[in-house]
């Protein structure tokens, strides 16, 4: 006897998924997630490997990856299992790394109310050097050897800086805030009011990197701050879903940035 194959229709995966069914239509139309086939109708019927697939985008989107990385994610060499058991483990170290800085706010909220003592030392648990170091080893993990020299560079530039590395650190604060500002007054990150700013914190990055931090630098910025965990806590303890928006806003930014680069008439002789 023939197994059966369980299909769904369009609207049934979409409220089994809590997706629309115009959203459904849009991922078809990118060729992320296709139906199995088309009915004569029109109509899109998909299977339980359509669905897993969906899960995965799903997952994927709520770390901030756009449709274009998790399209080229899923399309890769690497198969589901791998992919799935990756995202776990990284999730997984998000959680440790998050739990980690909540227990260094607790503690000092307790001391700042006279509860306890807290050493000084304790103060910057999260951000020691040790940390730095795991910072730095993941990244020449996740982006090759060349990194090696990119950090190398950064921190000489750092040590240049006329306000020091305590002033550049202001500095950030200050941007940060901006921003912070901006998302909780409900500003689109597409919104192009965000342009200033945004060119304030890109030149904060260049001052920092010791070179120029130009659009595809800026975009790829964006995919580190939503796949490095300490990134994602760092920001998530500024606003709630503030790790997702400031990528989004520096994607958005980076365009902007390639269509003005594309109008600018050439340089006449």
């Amino acid at each position: 006897m023939q197994e059966q194959i369980e299909e769904y229709s369009v609207g049934q995966l979409a409220r089994l998924s809590g997706v629309t069914v115009r959203t459904l239509h849009h991922y078809d139309e990118i060729g992320l997630l296709t139906p199995i086939r088309s009915l004569s109708n029109g109509y899109r019927r998909y299977t339980r490997a359509e669905a897993l697939r969906l899960q995965e985008i799903l997952f994927y989107r709520d770390v901030g990856l756009s449709l274009t990385e998790i399209r080229d994610l899923l399309d890769g060499s690497t198969d589901a299992v791998e992919r799935l058991v990756r995202h776990r483990d990284r999730l997984r170290d998000h959680v440790r790394k998050t739990s980690e800085v909540i227990d260094t706010l607790n503690t000092t909220i307790a001391h700042l109310k006279g509860e306890c003592d807290m050493a000084v030392s304790e103060l910057y648990r999260p951000f020691s050097a040790e940390k730095q170091a795991e910072y730095e080893a993941w990244l020449i993990a996740e982006y090759g050897p060349d990194m090696v020299e990119r950090i190398a560079q950064s921190k000489f530039s750092i040590l240049q800086l006329d306000q020091g590395i305590e002033g550049a650190m202001e500095q950030l604060k200050d941007l940060e805030t901006q921003l912070v500002d901006a998302y909780e007054d409900g500003c689109s990150p597409m919104s192009d009011h965000l342009h200033p700013l945004l060119e304030k914190h890109r030149a904060f990055v260049s001052q920092m990197w010791g070179r120029e931090c130009d659009a595809a630098g800026y975009e790829g910025l964006a995919g580190l701050y939503t796949s490095n965990v300490d990134f994602v806590a760092r920001y998530e303890a500024l606003s709630s879903r503030f790790s997702k928006w400031l990528p989004a806003a520096m994607r958005a930014q980076a365009t902007r940035l390639r269509s003005a680069d594309r109008v600018t008439p050439p340089l006449q002789e």
